[in-house]
This record gives C-alpha cells, sequence and structure tokens, in this order.
C-alpha cells in the first residue's frame, strides 16, 4: 500500500485537516489517502495500523497549526488512544474519569501494544509507558506523543515529509523541535490559507505528486477465442491436400462419350468452372476498392460507436440476408433436404450472431467502466478507433484540472494507442507472403489447394486427350493457359487485397495519429502545471454510463 499520510494534532482546525483529506482523496484516490479518524476500522489497534501506515506510505503531510510547537498538555490525564487531543472524548456514558478507562480488551497496558517489528521505522520510537505528563508540559517534549512519533517514524525511514503551514502559523526553528525532529526544520513548507484555499492546495499536491505512486493497472486485453490451427502444421496439411489433389485427380477414371463430339471432357469443364469462380473474389475485391472511400467513410463512422448502436444502425442489413435465405428455402424448387440443410446454417447463423451480441455488449460496457484496457498486439481498425472514441467521450466528461488518476490513465492509453499505431505502420509495410501467411493463412491455403486443382484438373484434361487420340500441341497450350488463367485470377486478386489492406493500414495510422496528437494536446491542456491550477481537481472516479 501507498499513497499518503495526513499527521495532524486535533484541535480547532480539524476542519482544514478534513477538507485537506477529502481534496487529496479526490486527487490521488481515497486509498491513496490515510487520515487516523475516517481511515480506521472500529475495534482496530490504532498503534499497529498507525505504525503500519507510516511504514507503507510515500509521504507524509505534517499539518502545522499556529501553536503546534508550543502545544501543552492540558492536564496529567493518561492519554489512551491518541496524544493529539482526547480531552473532548468521552467513550462512556457516564461521568468515570478517563483514567480509568482501558483501551485495551485483554487489559494490557498501551506499552505492551505490538507495533510492526520492522527496525527501519522503529528504531528510536520508545515505547509507551502510560506515565502521566506535568499540566503544561509541552506535548513535542513527550517521546511518547503520537504527532512526534510519527514525524520520527517517517523521517527514520527516509519517507517525504511536508511539513504545510495553517493560516498564521510558522515554521518553528530547529531550536524549538526536538532532536529526533529537527530535520523537519530545514525542509520547505508551503502554506494553506483559506482565503487561498485553491492555489495553496494546487501546490501541495505538486509536491506530493512525483512522490505518490500510482495504486491502479491498466486492464489485460482477452485472451483470444479458440486456437487457430496454423504455422507449420498448415502448411504442411496444404501440402499434403494439394499433392494428394495433384497425384489424385489425374488418377480417376473418365468417360469417354464425349469423343467425336462438340462437348469437352468434364474435367477440362470443371478447371474452367473454378477458374470462373476465382472471378468473384477478384470482382469483390476490385469493387470495394474502386468505392473505397464510401466503404471507409461508412466503416470509421461504425467503428467509433458502441456495438448497442452499431446494431440500430445495421440491423437492416441483416435482416434483410435472413428473409432471403428464408424465402429460398420455402420457395419450394429447392427440394425438401436442400431447404433443411439452408434453415440450419441459418439457425446457426442467428445463434452466433446472438451470442456474438452478448459477448460484445459486455465487452463495451467492460472496457467504460474500467479503464485503461490494454490493446491486444494483434489489433484491428475497430478496435482502435473505438479506443479513441472512448477517451474522447471520457474527457467530454470530466472536468479540468484532471485529477492524478485521470492524467495517468490518459496518458497511458495515448501511450497504448500509439504503440498501436506504429504496429499498424510495421504491418503496412510487411510483403506480401508475410502478410498472407499472418493474417490470411487459411486464405493463402485455399488459394493454393484450389490452384492445384486446377493444374491437376487440366493433367486430366490433357491425359483424357491424350487417350483418345485428340492429344495436340494447341490443345495442351490451351490447358497451361486456363492454368495461367486460374493462376492471375488469385494473384491479381491476393495483389489487390493486399494494396487495399497496405492503403488502409497507412491511412488508419495517418488518421489514429493525428487524432491521438490531438487528445494528448487536449489532456495536456486540461493537466496544466498544478501552480497554474485554476480549480479544485476533478472528482473520480467516473460515474456514469458511456453515451451512445
Amino acid at each position: 500500500m501507498s499513497g499518503v499520510f495526513i499527521n495532524y494534532r486535533r484541535g480547532g482546525h480539524s476542519g482544514v485537516v478534513d477538507d485537506l483529506d477529502a481534496a487529496l482523496a479526490r486527487h490521488f484516490g481515497r486509498e491513496q489517502v490515510f487520515l487516523d479518524r475516517p481511515s480506521l476500522l472500529p475495534g482496530q489497534r490504532f498503534a499497529d495500523a498507525l505504525a503500519e501506515r507510516v511504514a507503507d506510505c510515500d509521504a507524509l503531510i505534517a499539518v502545522l497549526h499556529p501553536g503546534w510547537a508550543d502545544a501543552r498538555h492540558p492536564s496529567g490525564a493518561r492519554r489512551l488512544s491518541d496524544a493529539r487531543d482526547l480531552s473532548d472524548v468521552r467513550p462512556l456514558s457516564d461521568d468515570r474519569d478517563l483514567s480509568d478507562v482501558r483501551p485495551l480488551s485483554d487489559d494490557r497496558h498501551l506499552s505492551d501494544a505490538r507495533l510492526p517489528s520492522d527496525d527501519r521505522h522503529l528504531s528510536g520510537a520508545p515505547h509507551l509507558s502510560g506515565a502521566s505528563q506535568p499540566s503544561g508540559a509541552r506535548r513535542l517534549d513527550d517521546p511518547e506523543d503520537w504527532v512526534r512519533r510519527e514525524i520520527e517514524w517517517a523521517l527514520a525511514g527516509g519517507k517525504f515529509v511536508l511539513p504545510v503551514l495553517l493560516d498564521g502559523a510558522e515554521m518553528p526553528t530547529a531550536a524549538e523541535l526536538p532532536d529526533s525532529l529537527r530535520a523537519l526544520a530545514g525542509l520547505n513548507a508551503p502554506r494553506l490559507r483559506t482565503a487561498h484555499w485553491t492555489a495553496d492546495l494546487a501546490v501541495v499536491i505538486a509536491a506530493l505528486e512525483g512522490v505518490v505512486r500510482p495504486d491502479w493497472r491498466p486492464v489485460d486485453p482477452p485472451e483470444e477465442r479458440g486456437a487457430r490451427l496454423g504455422g507449420r502444421w498448415l502448411a504442411a496439411l496444404t501440402g499434403v491436400v494439394a499433392g494428394t489433389v495433384l497425384v489424385g485427380v489425374p488418377l480417376l477414371p473418365q468417360d469417354d462419350d464425349w469423343v467425336g463430339t462438340d462437348v469437352l471432357p468434364y474435367t477440362l469443364t470443371a478447371a474452367l468452372m473454378c477458374c470462373l469462380l476465382l472471378c468473384a473474389p477478384l470482382i469483390a475485391v476490385a469493387a470495394v476498392r474502386v468505392v473505397r472511400r464510401s466503404v471507409d467513410d461508412l466503416e470509421r463512422e461504425l467503428h467509433t460507436v458502441r456495438h448497442r448502436t452499431y446494431l440500430r444502425r445495421t440491423w437492416p442489413i441483416g435482416l434483410g440476408l435472413v428473409l432471403v435465405g428464408v424465402y429460398g428455402a420455402f420457395r419450394g424448387d429447392l427440394g425438401m433436404l436442400r431447404a433443411l440443410v439452408l434453415l440450419l446454417v441459418l439457425g446457426v447463423a442467428v445463434a452466433r450472431a446472438a451470442a456474438a451480441d452478448i459477448r460484445l455488449r459486455r465487452r463495451d460496457d467492460d472496457l467504460w467502466a474500467r479503464w485503461p484496457h490494454r490493446l491486444p498486439d494483434r489489433v484491428n481498425r475497430a478496435e482502435q478507433r473505438r479506443a479513441v472514441a472512448r477517451l474522447h467521450l471520457r474527457l467530454d466528461r470530466m472536468t479540468a484540472p484532471l485529477s492524478r488518476e485521470q492524467r495517468e490513465k490518459a496518458g497511458w492509453e495515448l501511450d497504448d494507442i500509439a504503440g498501436a499505431v506504429r504496429r499498424v505502420a510495421r504491418e503496412a509495410g510487411r510483403t506480401r507472403g508475410v502478410w498472407l501467411r499472418r493474417d490470411h493463412p487459411w486464405l493463402f491455403a485455399l488459394y493454393t489447394v484450389w490452384l492445384a486443382l486446377i493444374a491437376a484438373l487440366a493433367v486430366a484434361s490433357g491425359r483424357a486427350f491424350a487417350d483418345a487420340g485428340e492429344g495436340t500441341v494447341r490443345r495442351y497450350v490451351t490447358l497451361a493457359v486456363v492454368v495461367l488463367i486460374g493462376v492471375l485470377l488469385a494473384l491479381g486478386t491476393l495483389e489487390i487485397a493486399y494494396r487495399y489492406q497496405r492503403r488502409q493500414r497507412r491511412e488508419l495510422a495517418r488518421q489514429i495519429g493525428g487524432y491521438r496528437e490531438s487528445l494528448a494536446a487536449r489532456v495536456a491542456g486540461m493537466s496544466l502545471p498544478a501552480r497554474a491550477k485554476a480549480t479544485a481537481p476533478a472528482p473520480r472516479p467516473e460515474e456514469y454510463a458511456e453515451p451512445e
């Protein structure tokens, strides 16, 4: 545990101490600020708790009120739970004197209270003796005074100690302090005045920010859903399947009914159909590239909205596809078996879409409620744009100046986005082979097997022409041209897709980089140096729902 420990003596200035505690809690987080009254639990051994928190803190604020160094014991009453000022505390309902009260349930004296065993913080710290101090004795001269002991532990432990002067207080000289506290007199002490609360508080926060460690951690991205077969296993499988097709298809028996007619061998017809099917993805990729501006604009808008909003804008497309499928199933000319198969496919698709919808809704809620989330190593365009959009929305709902946690989280998220942009830029410079193997291994395997099938069908057709005595150079050249056309169609599709994804990645890196720079400037503007801050720290955490 880390944070700020507030050391003070109770009195008429306790309200100012409470305000300081609340302001530091808003800026650093409630768990990062310790003030004894709100932080100690009922029944907790205060001696152990105070020693542990001083030992764990990053900084100790010593609140110095007017007359702090000359505060006196009002009477010789034994101090029970706090040497700050217990004269106004009445733990019992009757009029018994406080000296009759035993604070520990086992009737042991406070001198028996076991403090933590960390000798670095307890060296030189005497145990409580319970002896009464003479009336009017100075509290700082009492080795058992808790204000003194806490500062002693902090100085002995090498903690950052910040004396803060309240209205009318003056920094004590070394001669006014016990030997163990004289180092306090050499520390620069900021003032915390009621009339200049905002400006003085900003100075205090600025002094602490470089010392107090953050207590938040970025949320790791979810694990990839299901391990996909790839790498060497996929390459080996592709090689086996392609080899089997190249060897097995030409050995299949063939009919010779086409001999002497204008009909082509069925193997050549199949090869031509395979080439024709390769035209479909080529046309689709080319069409997307032609209308890329409109596609990119639509994609950019949809990527920045929540999943719920995305569904509200795109549900007619999905519904239309389902209706077309249902119409095809019940049209009557597909046959019962085909209609059942089509309905089964539609049912599986709808079920998977519903499961994905639930998962993405939960993911959206989690990304907003807990932040920052670390972007995955392989991040897609939608994830990057949503990360930028979420940070933009957060900043819209934050007030300047940002709290320390808000500023650190926003800065971390900006750095994470910058890292993702660099990864995208590197991906844009990959070679064609690396792009296929990394991003589309199954597509590469499919095209390899498909071209092997076209080549095998061409070989089988050549064998059929030879067996029929019609094998000529012209026909063999034609078969080679068919194979070449298939190869060119595949290469053309892959080349257009490669160039398109490269342009997309470069454009995405440029867009996200520009958005990130504007957000970084905005965060910097909302996180002015503490001495120049014009308002109190912003509340945290954000307890509002993500807008649509």
